[in-house]
């Protein structure tokens, strides 16, 4: 299973970028992760922090 943790890319310069990850309740994966206080699990704001990461890194790698 793959989850694609990055909605939009909102800025992006050589050494920065700033990502979107719009959550809503019906993300499957609250149901069980603190029930009645939905929290996005922190395994996935790392994921989301990678993913980020491998996007800016994507663009660097073709210059070099």
């Amino acid at each position: 299973m793959k989850f694609q943790l990055i909605d939009a890319v909102l800025e992006r310069s050589e050494d920065r970028i700033v990502a979107i990850k719009n959550v809503t309740s019906a993300e499957e994966y609250l149901a069980d992760h603190f029930p009645g206080f939905p929290v996005l699990p922190g395994v996935f704001m790392l994921e989301a922090m990678v993913q980020a990461a491998r996007e800016l890194l994507k663009d660097q790698s073709k210059v070099r």
